[in-house]
């Protein structure tokens, strides 16, 4: 018994089945997060920093700020709100008269450049160079920027060569 109350923590002489399902669960120094430490104090070490001195590792990269470019800023966004706000009446129109070349045609434009734009504040947000590279991010905005223009292709085949896009949405609500 002595043996047993010397292996737990301080102050837990009287132990309970709640007190033994703390201990169990409580978070223990990983070997992870120990080796972690010990390659930040390598790290400084090897650049000739004194052993308490790491503040070189935990730096964070620096990012050039790009120049103020209003087709960048309060140009883009007020053509984000014009093209958000331009499908409330073309959905409208398309829905109370029915297929027309001219709303499929705009359809087929204005709902890919939407998702596209939508899909590119995305990876600006959350794939940017920072977290996935210079080469992840360029990839990643190019294969956005092939997607749109595949998308947008297929839809002037679909509006050119088959029923359209709003006999396609009619059918496939009636069905």
């Amino acid at each position: 018994m002595a043996l047993r109350l010397t292996a737990l923590p301080l102050g837990m002489s009287r132990i309970t089945p709640a007190r033994l399902l703390a201990v169990s669960l409580r978070p223990s120094a990983s070997l992870a997060s120990r080796v972690y430490f010990h390659d930040s104090r390598n790290a400084a070490a090897a650049t000739g920093k004194a052993a308490g001195d790491v503040t070189d590792v935990y730096k964070t990269p620096e990012y050039k700020i790009p120049p103020p470019n209003r087709a960048h800023g309060s140009h883009h966004w007020d053509f984000e709100r014009l093209l958000s706000f331009s499908m409330v009446p073309l959905f409208a129109v398309s829905a109370f008269n029915g297929a027309h070349p001219v709303t499929d045609g705009l359809l087929g434009v204005i709902v890919p450049i939407h998702a596209h734009m939508g899909f590119d504040a995305m990876v600006t947000d959350y794939l940017h160079p920072g977290k996935v590279g210079v080469f992840g991010n360029k990839a990643i905005s190019w294969i956005l920027r092939g997607t749109t223009l595949l998308v947008l292709v297929g839809c002037y085949q679909f509006n050119s060569a088959d029923v359209g896009l709003t006999e396609l949405v009619k059918e496939a609500w009636e069905a």
